[in-house]
Order: structure tokens, then sequence, then C-alpha cells
């Protein structure tokens, strides 16, 4: 008798979970700003294709479904770029800023914020700049159709559809290349910087050592290291040049391209995926 009323009482608490489940099926999650419902509908039917959704109450625009879901996860469950700001009104460069996950994240969190957005795929940019009209409610936000790099140039770049485009990497072997504007991030460093952001899919790896005398302008620097195949690693340098600019830093894995590097593999674009936080020290004693 005492083990079917241990029986009745889980399988009562599983049928409340489970009507609790597809009862809020379709109310917005706080964290994400979308439904489980909506997500599901995102990754099964919109995967490439891309499409509209609703992201806290307002139409949002994405390119790939999958990338945008990935997004989502990465900037407002794992907070990847949450900072602490001195000002109600911080500067934020936002380099690699896709369809604007990114900045509604910094917006959300710093309303006030003032914005710099680059982004140099044309296809992935149209959709960036409709979002920002929505969610940019005191303009405060502006976006370059542009690559960051180390000169004012023209630049040949894989264009993905995704999170992936590259001027130095075909991550999704498509050969899909197309000329894009490249703009000197140098001349953007000559003024403090509250918050800087590089997720570039590999062109960080010439990027970093040419803005490097400029980095001892920005407080709090977010950079997604990519370690190319075949090239050699510079990984240590990267973290020098951090070092000598005055950051701490700390690094976590942001994918595992290699399960067994002591094996041979077949391997993808990159040997090795890094976000590196590098942020300045706090001296407790003159706060």
């Amino acid at each position: 008798m005492i083990k079917k009323l241990q029986n009745l009482k889980k399988f009562h608490k599983i049928y409340k979970r489970e009507r609790y489940l597809e009862n809020t099926e379709s109310l917005m999650n706080a964290t994400t700003g979308i439904s489980r419902a909506e997500s599901k509908r995102i990754k099964e039917h919109a995967l490439s294709s891309g499409g509209t959704t609703s992201l806290f109450n307002e139409t949002f625009h994405f390119s790939h479904g999958d990338a945008f879901l990935h997004l989502l996860e990465e900037i407002f469950v794992d907070n990847v770029y949450k900072f602490e700001s001195e000002t109600d009104e911080p500067y934020i460069i936002d380099c690699g800023a896709n369809v604007g996950v990114s900045i509604l994240y910094f917006k959300k969190r710093f309303p006030k914020a003032k914005i710099l957005g680059f982004e140099p795929d044309e296809n992935v940019f149209n959709l960036l700049k409709q979002n920002v009209a929505v969610f940019d409610k005191n303009n405060k936000v502006e976006i370059r159709k542009e690559a960051v790099w180390t000169e004012d140039t023209e630049l040949s770049f894989f264009s993905e559809g995704g999170v992936a485009g590259s001027s130095v990497v075909d991550y999704s072997k498509k050969n899909n290349v197309v000329k894009v504007q490249a703009t000197d991030l140098k001349k953007y460093l000559e003024v403090p910087v509250d918050f800087l952001k590089i997720d570039i899919e590999g062109a960080e790896n010439e990027l970093i050592f040419d803005i490097a005398p400029f980095l001892g302008n920005v407080k709090n620097f977010f950079l997604e290291y990519h370690g190319l195949i075949d090239q050699p690693q510079n990984l240590g340098d990267i973290l020098n040049v951090l070092k000598k600019a005055g950051f701490e830093y700390y690094i976590k894995m942001a994918a595992d391209p290699i399960k067994f590097p002591y094996c041979e593999e077949s391997k993808t674009s990159f040997n090795m995926q890094l976000n590196i936080f590098c942020y300045r020290k706090i001296d407790k004693k003159n706060k």
C-alpha cells in the first residue's frame, strides 16, 4: 500500500510538471525573450531561410535559425558580455554585430549606452539595420556596413549567412566570396571605450597586433580567439599583447573542435576557439 501511494505521488508530480510545461509553452521566457514553443518553431522550420520572431515583445529579424538560437543562449543565458560600468552611458564598440542580438543585450543592460556596431555582410547588415530601428528607442546606436581591419580598404569576405562570415576563413565551404569595405579600427580607439567586443572569425589574429598601442583606452575587452588550421598558433603572443596593455584576462572554451588532440582527426577551420575576457584590475585601496 505504501509503495502504491509513493507511485501515485510520483505520477502526480510528473503530471503536474507536464501540465505546467504545457500551459507555459507559449509564455515568453524572461531571460531569452522568446517562448519554448517559438524556439522549437525557429529550430525546426527556419534553420537557414531566416525569418522573424517576437523577441522581448518586439519584431526581430534573423538570418539563420540555429545561429540565432545559439546567440540567444550565449548572450542572454550565459551573459557572455556582462560587464559593470561606472556610468549609465557607457561607450561600446561591437565588432561583428551580426543581426544585433549583442547590441540588444547591451541596450537592455544600459539603455543610455552609446554603441558603434560593425557588420560587413550586406544581407546580415540589412537585418541588423531593421532590428536596430525597432529597439534603439533613443537613437544611441550607430551601425556601419564595414569589416574592422588594419586600414581603410576593400577585403574579400566569405559570406556564410549565420554567425561565421569571415575575411580569412571559408567556414561553410560554400566559396561565397563577396567584396566588403573595411575600416581601420585604430581611429575608433583614440577615445576611451568602456567595452570593446571583437568576434570576427579569425581576422583577430592579425588585427589585435595592429590595435595593440590603443588598447590602453579600453576598459573591458571581449576577444573571441580562433586558432587557424595550418597556420602558426599565436595565442601566446596575443596574451602578451593583452598583458602589456595592462589587462587581466580569463579564458573559457567557446567551442571544442578537436576532442583528441594527440590523434589524427579531421579538423574544421579552427583548431581552437576561446572566449578571452579582458578587464582592468580594480585597485580597492583607492576605491
